[in-house]
């Protein structure tokens, strides 16, 4: 049916689990108790943690701004499909709640004290003093979409599972030295060359092929003359849209469920919040006091931690974005009046407020709109869903595409020729195919004797597809690609005759005469590379000359394409800069951590698997896939 359940769990948890604990707070920590969702349904269940739809959503796209800053533009749903974000989505969900369940029935805790050792360790939110900066805190919260309440949370989840992994990797106290020192030599050694590079376009005028030479080209290439598959497809769509007309929702109907629902549309006061954090409570104490003998809450924050007013502004917050001891006290102040010092796991706090926003409890009128679209969408997916069962149940009768579509009163859309990236033999796109990931996958995955079944769209709705006819890839007769195989020939021709030429070159250089001797003869200049290591991208020599070039020993010469590929370097090796770890002690350092996390990698795997079988978990995987 729709929406059968796909079993198995294990092959899906993450086996670098011990890097991310090591790498990144953002990996563990928002349980099923941090977060509220409106959805019901829940998607992954580990032991008694239970994750709904909703919670799994903003881990989602919390990864999805994540990837989105490091790629420096924001990725589109179909990006993060092909990046398997979902999947990692759930990787880290069931990872971080097997770890949360497992450190609760240990009892293992972590106490205030830690958390804020921790958090005031991090390099990151330290200054060039070494010391904690409040603002560079902040930025992180901000960037990462996190509140303090929440990334307390994951501070303290990482040090229980801190506490849970920390034994495992008994034995293994540092990398071996023989194996960091070989990779290292390995990896780190860096290498330019003096080179020439032969262009193919000096050759000149290239002979015209025979129609066999061309005939031979077409047949060695088949791959740059063939034409694709083509399919004609029939198919039956079910989208939001087909459905809108039965979807209306009366006034009736939608006071009934705002009456229902009221205190959800309720908008929470808010309020502008700065605060002071100190140390001690006697030093909050001394800042109270002054406060209270007439200096401004700014000149305090000046005078005792060289704060300005832009690093105490908090902002317009909600209880929710404020640590738990801090609600009540903030929320019941006047404007402009002073808290009492109150302790978190981040030290003393005074605040105060500048400004309020009442909450507001939202009308029938203010919310009928949004309330309207939230109905009908629900009423959508329902109505859709029914007609998809039936259409479902036609097909289990034996039922064609076309026979159900006619008992049903469904459309039946069919195209004319496509490939498999929708695109018509004029190389046109064709019109309205639907927008799935799926769908022109799954066109060109049946055949024509395959009985249709009714696969569900990405962004709500279902379609099914039959496979009218297929007309099989075929290499194009010469007439029709003669030009653009007259050209390739040419093309390889010439670049042929380059490399016959450096080859030529390379003889001499080995007998004896001098790379620049020969580009002075070529009036060609002599160039030499940046130095570079075996795998870098970045550079002047191509990734094959390049490679050509870490086998060659002092006084060898190779030949390779040039980087852009329309020529032929000639090249001898100008310096060999041996990998030194006294000078690049970071990547010593990484490769040696890389491969001590690789050994516990092996050791935390086989723990998650037996955790696995210990706590029990299960995903709804194609329920986040219906949404994701």
């Amino acid at each position: 049916m729709l929406h059968a359940m796909r079993k198995g769990a294990s092959g899906w948890l993450a086996k670098g689990l011990l890097l991310l604990l090591v790498a990144s707070f953002a990996v563990w920590g928002i349980g099923g108790d941090m977060l509220t969702s409106s959805v019901g349904s829940n998607v992954i269940e580990v032991g008694k943690t239970r994750v709904s739809l909703g919670e799994f959503q903003r881990d989602y796209q919390r990864n999805l701004n994540i990837l989105s800053q490091r790629f420096g533009t924001q990725l589109t749903q179909e990006q993060a499909r092909q990046f398997g974000l979902a999947q990692m989505t759930i990787n880290q969900i069931a990872s971080r709640a097997l770890i949360a369940e497992k450190t609760r029935s240990m009892g293992l805790n972590a106490d205030d004290d830690a958390i804020r050792n921790v958090i005031r360790s991090q390099p990151a939110f330290q200054n060039q003093f070494n010391q904690f900066d409040r603002i560079m805190f902040e930025q992180f919260l901000a960037q990462n979409g996190y509140s303090e309440a929440q990334y307390v949370e994951i501070v303290r989840n990482n040090i229980t599972g801190e506490q849970l992994f920390g034994s495992l990797p008994l034995g293994i106290a540092e990398a071996p030295a023989p194996l960091t020192d070989t990779i290292y030599g390995f990896i780190g050694e860096k290498r330019s060359a003096d080179y020439i590079n032969i262009l193919d376009s000096s050759i000149g005028f290239a002979p015209a092929p025979t129609d066999e030479e061309l005939q031979t080209l077409v047949d060695d290439n088949p791959e740059n003359y063939t034409a694709p598959e083509y399919r004609k497809i029939s198919y039956i769509l079910l989208t939001p849209a087909s459905v809108a007309a039965e979807t209306e929702i009366s006034d009736d109907e939608l006071q009934a469920d705002y009456e229902a629902r009221k205190e959800e549309f309720d908008i929470p006061e808010k309020r502008t919040v700065q605060q002071m954090i100190f140390e001690t409570e006697d030093a909050a104490k001394a800042a109270q006091a002054k406060i209270t003998e007439g200096q401004s809450f700014a000149d305090v924050a000046m005078s005792d931690l060289q704060l300005t007013t832009t690093d105490i502004n908090l902002g317009v917050v909600s209880p929710n974005d404020l640590l738990p001891e801090l609600q009540g006290p903030i929320f019941a102040l006047q404007k402009d009046a002073v808290t009492e010092p109150v302790k978190t796991v981040l030290g003393w706090h005074l605040a105060t407020v500048t400004d309020i926003e009442p909450g507001e409890a939202r009308s029938f009128a203010d919310v009928k709109d949004d309330l309207k679209q939230e109905l009908q969408l629900q009423r959508s997916h329902d109505l859709l869903y029914d007609r998809a069962a039936k259409l479902e149940d036609e097909f289990a009768g034996g039922a064609t595409l076309a026979d159900a579509a006619q008992t049903l009163g469904f459309k039946v859309v069919t195209t004319d020729w496509i490939d498999a990236n929708g695109l018509q033999k004029s190389g046109d796109a064709a019109a309205d195919l639907p927008q799935s990931p799926g769908f022109l996958s799954e066109a060109f995955a049946r055949t024509t004797e395959d009985e249709p079944e009714v696969s569900e769209l990405a962004g709500g709705g279902y379609y099914s597809l039959a496979v009218n006819a297929v007309e099989d890839a075929a290499v194009k007769p010469l007439a029709e690609v003669k030009d653009q195989a007259i050209q390739d020939w040419q093309n390889s021709w010439r670049h042929q005759e380059t490399v016959k030429k450096a080859e030529a070159l390379q003889d001499r250089l080995e007998k004896g005469e001098s790379l620049e001797a020969i580009a002075a003869e070529l009036s060609l200049p002599v160039q030499t590379s940046t130095a570079a290591l075996r795998n870098e991208m970045e550079g002047e020599l191509s990734p094959a000359a390049l490679e050509d070039l870490f086998t060659l020993q002092p006084g060898a010469y190779g030949v390779s394409v040039n980087k852009e590929g329309n020529g032929t370097l000639l090249y001898g090796l100008n310096q060999v800069i041996p990998a030194d770890p006294e000078t690049d002690k970071e990547m010593f350092t990484q490769i040696s951590g890389r491969i001590m996390n690789s050994l516990r990698a092996g050791i935390v795997a086989e723990y998650e698997n037996h955790l696995q079988k210990e706590i029990g978990m299960s995903v709804k995987e194609e329920l986040i896939q219906e949404y994701f």
